[in-house]
């Protein structure tokens, strides 16, 4: 069987990693022997993050400073990485919005749509085309637990994710037999800096330190097409969305949120 550094290569592209879920797979694949390129629009974060993977893992770890909802950001990606053994890329950077659709600047609708969206679509299709050429390698496309119904106050993050999500469960089917796995990762709540956007109330609420989130996805890579992350995550959404009609699920969820955000 081949190891998890032949199968992936020695490095590994991961997008949003200088916090968060993102920096959690990177401090896992570094443990793993794999090289992490630390993409985040945070300079100091990356640069951190990345020092301190060199230090306590002893790897060649890299920071790439670059906002992805830029038009031009796959040209920065390729000239980065073009003489590296990048055999593994994790889109994990979002960008998250709380509130009425119609109350949020459509200058941050589109952000959203440029990182979640836009960045999702290029990422896979320019790694999908190496990785197939090669026969091997692996996509995470981060999406959500939100992407399974549509949630009040992020309506338009869970609309996003559920495009990552079907985009890459296609790609899972397609990629397949040409030796490239594909995983549509979704998190419920998770302890990240994104969870405190808003300023929500999360007493009561089971959140999953993200290190966990990373490695469950990293163990279904190759396995499966997609993943809710957590056993518990995976047992209330399997009854929210079999038990009720998709109507009442909007409502339950949606709710929740209202509760968490607007204490109604």
């Amino acid at each position: 069987m081949m190891d998890f550094k032949s199968k992936y290569g020695s490095y590994a592209l991961i997008t949003g990693s200088a916090s968060g879920i993102g920096f959690a797979f990177a401090e896992i694949l570094a443990q793993r022997g794999v090289n992490p390129i630390i993409l985040d629009i945070n300079a100091e974060g990356a640069h951190h993050a990345a020092k301190a993977m060199i230090e306590k893992y002893k790897v060649d770890a890299r920071a790439l400073v670059l906002d992805l909802s830029k038009p031009d950001f796959m040209r920065h990606i390729t000239e980065a990485v073009k003489t590296l053994d990048v055999g593994l890329v994790i889109h994990s950077a979002a960008v998250s919005v709380v509130g009425d659709y119609l109350d949020l600047p459509l200058e941050q609708h589109r952000a959203l749509v440029s990182v979640n969206v836009t960045a999702s679509m290029e990422l896979a299709y320019y790694f999908g085309e190496q990785f197939k050429a090669r026969k091997k390698g692996g996509i995470i496309l981060v999406s959500s637990a939100s992407a399974l119904q549509g949630s009040a106050l992020v309506q338009h993050y869970a609309a996003s994710k559920a495009y990552i999500l079907i985009l890459a469960e296609g790609l899972w089917y397609e990629l397949r037999s040409h030796g490239v796995d594909v995983l549509g990762l979704m998190p419920g709540s998770t302890e990240t800096p994104a969870i405190h956007v808003g300023d929500p109330d999360l007493s009561g609420s089971y959140i999953m330190p993200a290190d966990e989130v990373a490695r469950e996805a990293l163990d279904a890579l190759g396995k499966q097409p997609s993943l809710i992350s957590g056993a518990r995550n995976r047992r209330d959404f399997f009854l929210l969305t079999r038990l009720f009609s998709r109507k009442r699920a909007i409502e339950i969820v949606g709710n929740r949120l209202m509760k968490m955000y607007r204490g109604k």
